[in-house]
């Protein structure tokens, strides 16, 4: 009985070790710790459309007479993009002082640019008509807001 249990204990010792050389043999093809390449992953990555317009919190428009009721004022702006875009301002009376409000974008196309350049627009807004004998006179009236709108180029 001795015996028995003497040869199942060492065929259970023996084994795991034999199986483990058989798995370094088929696995790696030698005993040593070389390192193999397996497989290559190729990696891919989804790039959306990106536009930004620099400095916007510095950004204002301050209108000077040109004529007894007309106005015009610019500001340059600062765009970065990596897609072909188009640029459309729209401009919002606030009421403070009547008139007829319009604004302009001068080359209002900005082409694809992968570098780190800047493209640099005008923004104008002429203010024709304006009833200067409504409102009480002021510095720095806010009377206008100016939305710049980005539109996808072909």
């Amino acid at each position: 009985m001795l015996r028995k249990s003497l040869i199942g204990v060492t065929l259970l010792l023996v084994l795991p070790i034999s199986m483990q050389a058989k798995i370094l043999r088929s696995g790696f093809g030698s005993f040593l710790y070389l390192p193999e390449k397996k497989c290559v992953i190729p990696v891919t990555i989804d790039i959306g459309m990106y536009v930004e317009i620099l400095d916007v919190q510095n950004l204002s428009i301050k209108l000077k007479q040109v004529e007894f009721d007309t106005y015009e004022g610019c500001t340059e702006i600062r765009v970065k993009s990596n897609f072909d875009l188009e640029l459309v301002c729209k401009v919002k009376p606030t009421g403070m002082v009547p008139g007829e409000y319009s604004c302009s974008i001068d080359n209002p196309k900005v082409r694809l640019d992968l570098s780190e350049n800047v493209a640099v627009r005008k923004v104008c807004v002429k203010a024709e008509k304006v009833k200067i004998l409504y409102a009480a006179p002021g510095l720095d009236l806010h009377v206008a807001d100016v939305t710049v709108t980005v539109i996808p180029g072909s």
